[in-house]
């Protein structure tokens, strides 16, 4: 029995052996093969057309920014790229459209200033833990325009008016509580002035306002003005800048009359916060590229973007969001 029995024991202990080798043999294989898929993943990439969500309507800033870019990324990733208008709210709707969004890189949203401000307000219930940065591009200039023969001769002329008047005059900006709400309110609290301010969808509508006399004043950047600027339609009040703008050296800066922000719109691209980080990576390389592109370059100094340099990598982009948003906590505070 002794010389049957030991035997016996052997070959189970091999066959033990030989199983548990297998298994990892096994899932060394399955790693392998994971890895391998996340490597396809992004070479294939893309294999249908691309979503870029613009939160603003057509027409404005926002939407010419990612349209220009988009131009240059169908080249370089040999792909279809549509822009997507989910306009209202000062961009949480775009935002909440990207977080129920597929993680597969196909969904890429275009988003401002305001979605720091809509964290820092608690307007929207995603945080940047939902969310992954590809970069910055741009970090515009907000300025102030009315009617070259309305009623303001120069911005001191505004503040002298709202001050006699509060709450009279009508300035529209693009959204309720956003970025242009926030540069408006801060005006107001370093002026000493109170402003009616009159939020509408998109830049379109609201320049409409204007030139329809139905408001006074527009927030706006120098780029979607600059058309009725040059015909002499709209004078340029002041520009919220520490430094004067080219071919508007003439209009007055907001540190010259005393007011303390020179924070312009943050424009760049975020995705899921799942999505591979091969493809956020790809993407992120690509919007580089993108931006140097002479056509791009071109767009941005008719514009005006070319103003300041806005590139920022996927991780300092991020870290400069975890910033505003403090920052515009603050702010936020000081104007309740």
């Amino acid at each position: 029995m002794k010389k049957i029995a030991i035997p016996f024991l052997l070959l189970v202990m091999m066959g033990l052996m030989q199983a548990c080798g297998g298994g990892s043999t096994d899932e060394a294989a399955a790693g392998e093969g994971q890895a391998g898929e996340g490597e396809s993943s992004a070479a294939g990439y893309p294999e249908r057309p691309i979503e870029i969500i613009v939160g603003f309507g057509a027409g404005g800033g926002s939407d010419n920014f990612a349209r220009a870019i988009a131009k240059e990324l169908e080249d370089i990733l040999d792909a279809t790229i549509n822009i997507v208008n989910l306009e209202g709210a000062a961009g949480i709707h775009a935002a909440d459209h990207v977080a129920r969004a597929p993680a597969d890189g196909y969904t890429i949203w275009s988003m401002t200033s305001n979605y720091p401000i809509n964290l820092a307000s608690g307007n929207t219930p995603h945080d940047l833990s939902t969310y992954k940065a590809i970069g910055r591009v741009q970090h515009d200039t907000m300025a102030f325009h009315a009617l070259s023969d309305g009623r303001f001769a120069d911005i001191d002329d505004l503040i002298a008016q709202a001050k006699e008047s509060p709450g009279e005059i009508m300035i529209g900006g693009t959204g309720s509580a956003g970025f242009d709400e926030l540069v408006v309110r801060q005006f107001e609290e370093a002026t000493g002035t109170k402003l009616n301010y009159i939020s509408y969808e998109g830049a379109g509508e609201m320049t409409a306002a204007l030139l329809g006399g139905h408001i006074d004043v527009i927030a706006e950047e120098p780029g979607p003005a600059m058309g009725y600027l040059q015909e002499g339609t709209f004078n340029m009040l002041v520009a919220f800048a520490d430094a004067p703008l080219e071919g508007f050296e003439d209009t007055p800066i907001s540190t010259d009359i005393g007011i303390d922000v020179t924070d312009g719109q943050n424009r760049g691209f975020m995705v899921h916060a799942d999505t591979p980080p091969e493809l956020v990576a790809l993407l992120e390389e690509a919007l580089q590229e993108a931006k140097e592109r002479p056509d791009y370059k071109a767009y941005e100094e008719a514009n005006y973007l070319h103003l300041r340099d806005g590139w920022l990598n996927s991780e300092d982009f991020m870290k400069e969001l975890e910033n505003l948003t403090e920052t515009y906590g603050s702010i936020l505070e000081g104007l309740q």
